[in-house]
């Protein structure tokens, strides 16, 4: 199989995870890491590739490479424990909305899923696990992170989403039909809201990006979502109360 069909969809994943945070997204995080390793590995001129989803870190020991010393795997940075350098790094999986924004999952199942998981206290009675997450490789597709939040009977309460896209329309529609979200009056992109006894328990926010550029096609618009099971034990986040708080008294909704 041929070096150009291997690293197509891969250089999408390394653009897309790009779009989620520019420089930063791509060298001082994990999820950036991650998609940079693999799309540098299919990339890379050796006459065996390592197997899809898969990238060893044999493949990075030349100092030579432009990301030698920014992934992890450059023994001078583990100087504690040298030998713990030749681990395989997993490069976030290409997973549909329809697979994450469930509450039909449990703990167990996010550690199955994904390779990364960080731990988030969101407040006293939530524990989250944030994961990065990418839909796919065209405009119309998601990448950033999302963390999931349960209770203490590891029941599922409330998703976050935060990432960029190109073209979030089809995101939105999908949205809109699966969590019956309704489009309120704003400015500076569109606000779906849903309410519970008359008060606010799910939030989406699309905007555009403060600046747009035309030769990034995949971060013209930021995306922030936030669902929570109907009812107000829990309710919307501090951040989330406060983003519509912020909205309101600067009357953009």
């Amino acid at each position: 199989m041929s070096n150009t069909f291997l690293k197509r969809p891969l250089t999408g994943l390394l653009v897309l995870a790009g779009a989620a945070g520019g420089p930063y997204m791509l060298f001082e995080t994990d999820v950036g890491s991650q998609a940079r390793q693999a799309a540098t590995g299919i990339v890379s001129t050796s006459d065996a590739p390592p197997p899809p989803g898969r990238l060893t870190s044999a493949s990075h020991s030349n100092s030579q490479d432009p990301y030698y010393g920014l992934t992890g795997n450059d023994p001078r940075l583990n100087p504690l424990n040298p030998s713990d350098t030749l681990q395989d790094v997993v490069y976030p999986p290409v997973l549909a909305l329809q697979q994450v924004l469930r509450f039909d999952v449990s703990p167990g199942w996010v550690t199955q899923q994904f390779p990364r998981i960080t731990t988030v206290l969101a407040d006293m009675q939530l524990d989250g696990l944030r994961v990065p997450l990418v839909t796919g490789t065209t405009p119309g597709d998601i990448a950033g992170t999302l963390t999931y939040y349960f209770d203490r009977y590891k029941r599922l309460q409330r998703i976050k989403l935060e990432g960029v896209a190109g073209d979030p329309s089809r995101f939105v529609a999908e949205l809109q039909q699966i969590y019956k979200l309704e489009q309120s009056p704003s400015l500076g992109g569109g606000l779906y809201v849903l309410k519970w006894n008359g008060h606010p328990t799910s939030v989406m926010h699309v905007a555009p990006a403060p600046v747009i550029h035309a030769d990034s096609p995949y971060s013209r618009f930021n995306v922030f979502l936030e669902l929570n099971l109907p009812g107000l034990e829990y309710g919307l986040s501090v951040d989330a109360e406060q983003f519509i708080r912020a909205g309101q008294a600067t009357q953009r909704w």
